[in-house]
């Protein structure tokens, strides 16, 4: 079974109650960024609106589209930033 690390920023950390990062366990046949973002959802509620908007980046590269995901990846949670 996989694990990968996965980093919360801004609104993720605030949606997994502080969390800013956690090792999550993915099913050999759901080792996709697609299937972690519905089993992260599952385990925090909160981050379903906030991956509605967000971004993720495995192993430092953004993920333009659904990736597999193999032992120690490290994928970033960026919800959008607003700045003036």
């Amino acid at each position: 079974m996989p694990s990968v690390q996965v980093l919360y920023f801004a609104r993720a950390r605030e949606a997994t109650g502080g969390l800013t990062e956690e090792t999550f366990a993915l099913d050999p046949a759901a080792a996709d960024t697609e299937h972690l973002k519905t089993a992260l959802v599952a385990r925090h509620p909160g981050l379903g609106s906030v991956l509605e908007s967000a971004v993720l980046a495995v192993n430092q590269e953004y993920a333009t589209q659904v990736l597999a995901l193999k032992e120690r990846d490290e994928v970033a949670i960026i919800p959008p930033i607003s700045g003036g």
